[in-house]
This record gives structure tokens, sequence and C-alpha cells, in this order.
């Protein structure tokens, strides 16, 4: 089960997409909600969307768990693919990054 990720403008337009690494589902795999509740909060069975502030605590814990994402399986491609689109996110007001959970 991977997630769907997609930036979204406003009225829906779709900015970019990805599809996340398969091993990318920090939930499941276990992540300490405490240390990085950002990931914490991305759904797998649902929808999770964050907004250009979320967007930077997510990047933030994504360089701060490399360790635990490197050892769900997680490569440093995956990783900068989901910064990348965080980025975008916060390039432009009213977009957010929509992660689609089964």
């Amino acid at each position: 089960m991977a997630f769907g990720v997609r930036v979204l403008e406003e009225n829906g337009l779709v900015v970019d997409k990805i599809v996340a690494d398969g091993n990318f589902n920090p939930v499941m795999k276990g992540v300490d909600a405490k240390k990085y509740p950002t990931m914490a909060s991305l759904d797998p069975c649902g929808d999770t969307a964050l907004n250009y502030l979320q967007c930077d605590f997510l990047i933030g814990e994504l360089r701060d768990g490399a360790e635990f994402l490197a050892a769900i399986g997680v490569g440093d491609g995956a990783v900068q693919s989901l910064v990348r689109l965080c980025e975008l996110v916060r390039a432009e007001p009213h977009r957010r990054l929509v992660f689609i959970g089964d």
C-alpha cells in the first residue's frame, strides 16, 4: 500500500503528484508520534491534507527522521521527492499537500 501524494491549488488543480515509496508508511511502521507528530498523523486508511505550515514541520521530520526512514526501507530519493513536494506547497499561497491512503 503506497500513498498517492498530490500538491493541490485552492481550486483543486493538481500542481504535481507522485506515488510515495511503498515503504513510506510511518504509522504502520511504528513511527514515534512524540518525535515525529506530522508523520504520525498521515492516515494510511484515509486522506491527510497538510497546509504550508505543516509542510514545514514535515520537512524537518523527514530530515531528522533519516535513520528511522532508512530502517523501514525508505531511500533518500523517496525522501527528497516528498521534500520537493512540500517545498512546492510552501512556494505559493493556498496550496496543500494531500496524502491519499488506501
